[in-house]
């Protein structure tokens, strides 16, 4: 009788305890419906923000105020589910450097798809006759034509 005695206080501590812990885990459970994420780079407010759980990069842009024009989104996957935590860089759109093709030197001409050393030679030597008045004046040097002019055509400015 007496092990039974010292037993009933001891079910009645498990017995709270369990009661106590179902309310943590509903408490817990009802926090989970909110995560926060920080946003970074060309976004209109940066920061911290809390979105629901299950929220894409798209729904936390639009939702945390948008991006920038300047926003480069091309390699992003928007349907991604970042996770509680998680800082998202929004980077910066690049503007690639042209090649002027009326001052390049020959080692940057090289560069050129399709251009080797003595194309570039032959590239300065006609622009020293008359500079390339358009980006198709180029097809003016020999071995240049139209499918080399497509593959550099948007690599080179006057």
């Amino acid at each position: 009788m007496k092990k039974i005695g010292k037993l009933i206080p001891l079910i009645i501590i498990l017995y709270i305890s369990a009661g106590h812990q179902g309310k943590t885990t509903a408490l817990n459970m009802q926090k989970s419906q909110k995560k926060q994420v920080e946003l970074k780079g060309e976004v209109q407010q940066p920061g911290i923000c809390e979105v629901n759980w299950h929220a894409t990069m798209q729904e936390i842009l639009d939702q945390c105020g948008g991006v920038k024009e300047t926003a480069h989104l091309d390699q992003m996957n928007l349907t991604q589910v970042p996770n509680n935590g998680d800082v998202i860089i929004i980077t910066k759109k690049t503007t690639s450097a042209c090649i002027s093709i009326n001052t390049a030197d020959a080692k940057t001409l090289d560069q050129l798809p399709g251009i080797g050393l003595k194309m570039a030679e032959r590239i300065i030597q006609e622009r020293t006759i008359a500079p390339f008045q358009t980006l198709e004046d180029i097809k003016r040097v020999k071995g240049i034509g139209d499918k080399s002019f497509e593959k550099m055509k948007d690599q080179i400015c006057l």
